[in-house]
């Protein structure tokens, strides 16, 4: 058969090449979805950040006394730095937000099941390290947010055990003066963290072209097709991995950043500690009035337990089943940790320096994790009896539906004014008992009723599936 010029130039391309013995297996067809290439985002986001950091380095000096007027000559004076330091930005907080989301995807889609249990501890691990990453970079610019948010997270060390504490403050931190501490975290930043990144990585990449990417519980090895790497998955790659980029870049342009003031001993006296977002879930932990002085040892180590349990899964979930619709258990936890850490975030963030007392503290997150608990219970309960499935054309349900559609609003409208209404009480003084009672009731039966409302929703879309 008479091939057409492009697909003559791709087998001449691969030919001299050497692509026609790729080094990388075949991708099965269920892997062309973007949530499966979420880690390969992450590492995209990475790559950014290292061509983005190495320009950065030709003009930033890392001492106290010129971090923060090179990165303000960055922005102002070299051509387009304002975007390098904006896009360097972002591009951190992309690479931290893809790593929970990877990570959560994994979690539901049991990927650490059989044969690939260390793969899942060490993306445990490079998680940490991009966690990492965030912390030892916040630093660098020597402004008063991020040296007075590194001192708080940095502080928290010293609440760790006698043997453990004095050791981790001296590799993180130095001798303990601001100098030695910006020397410390731009070398970790610079040179210990991508190293051990780097090694992760590899070590990661080897076991996955041994196991290859974990399949859908409903998909069958034998039944899914593979796709040769060259040319279809590099394009699509580029594809995702293009649009991944502008939009950053798009974001960076749109909202450019803006340095906070040079840190100073006057304007940290001034200002409310608080650390960046993807640490005051924690943050907020630690702010509970029973957690306060001795008693952060158990927030601590309640955060630590956590984490470790996170690390540990495959060998703690042992059963074959992978399907997130018949794993009730670990399901649930799930969503109650993603609702548990987003309200945290969300309440520290207009909370700022505030104690939070004991009675908030369980009303609000206990009140999370048991609607949460229903709820799946709920959905658990109901008689489907096929997986939940989420093709592009349950999108149309809703404009399908109208009537269900406009009554879903009523319960939506009602909860979510109560939600607000329940935390903003909780978070003044004195707290009205009755009314943050009636604002949980009504909060816990729009709930319910959203429940049944989408149970409804879902019958509908079987019917006309």
């Amino acid at each position: 058969m008479t091939q057409n010029p492009g697909r003559r130039f791709v087998e001449w391309f691969k030919d001299r090449f050497g692509l026609q013995t790729n080094v990388l297996r075949p991708v099965p067809e269920y892997t062309m979805n973007p949530l499966y290439w979420l880690g390969a985002l992450t590492v995209i986001a990475f790559g950014v950040q290292v061509l983005t950091g190495l320009l950065m380095l030709i003009y930033y000096v890392p001492t106290t006394d010129q971090a923060y007027s090179s990165t303000v000559f960055i922005i102002k004076v070299v051509p387009l730095g304002w975007l390098l330091e904006t896009v360097h930005l972002y591009g951190a907080y992309a690479m931290i937000l893809l790593t929970f989301l990877h990570l959560f995807r994994g979690y539901f889609s049991s990927v650490q099941k059989k044969p690939r249990e260390m793969m899942w501890v060490i993306g445990m691990l490079m998680g940490l390290t991009v966690m990492g990453f965030g912390l030892t970079g916040y630093l660098l610019p020597w402004t008063v947010v991020s040296k007075s948010a590194t001192d708080v997270s940095i502080g928290m060390l010293s609440f760790l055990p006698a043997q453990i504490g004095p050791i981790l403050t001296f590799l993180v931190a130095g001798s303990g003066s601001g100098a030695a501490e910006l020397t410390r975290f731009f070398d970790l930043h610079i040179i210990v963290l991508p190293a051990g990144l780097l090694s992760l990585l590899a070590l990661k990449l080897y076991m996955f072209e041994a196991h290859g990417a974990a399949e859908p519980p409903e998909v069958s090895k034998k039944s899914s097709k593979e796709i040769p790497w060259f040319p279809t998955v590099y394009l699509y790659f580029a594809m995702i991995g293009a649009v991944f980029a502008a939009i950053i870049f798009v974001a960076a342009a749109m909202f450019p950043i803006n340095l906070p003031a040079e840190y100073t001993a006057q304007a940290a006296s001034n200002y409310v500690a608080q650390p960046e977002w993807y640490f005051l879930w924690m943050y907020q932990v630690l702010k509970v009035q029973s957690f306060e002085g001795s008693g952060i040892y158990f927030a601590l180590g309640g955060v630590t337990a956590v984490a470790i349990g996170l690390a540990l899964l495959p060998f703690l979930d042992r059963g074959s089943q992978r399907n997130p619709k018949f794993r009730p258990l670990y399901t649930t936890l799930g969503l109650i940790m993603i609702a548990e850490v987003l309200t945290l975030t969300i309440w520290g963030y207009f909370s700022p320096g505030q104690i939070i007392p004991d009675s908030q503290a369980v009303i609000v997150n206990g009140g999370v994790a048991i609607g949460v608990a229903v709820v799946s219970l709920f959905i658990f309960r109901s008689k489907l009896k096929v997986p939940i499935k989420f093709p592009l054309h349950a999108m149309a349900l809703p404009f399908r539906n109208r009537s269900i559609t406009a009554l879903f609003m009523i319960p939506l409208i009602a909860g979510s004014v109560c939600f607000a209404n329940l935390v903003g009480s909780l978070t003044t003084d004195p707290v009205n008992p009755f009314l943050a009672i009636i604002d949980f009731v009504v909060l816990f039966g729009s709930f319910l009723t959203m429940a049944r409302m989408m149970r409804n929703l879902t019958l509908q879309r079987e019917r006309q599936a």
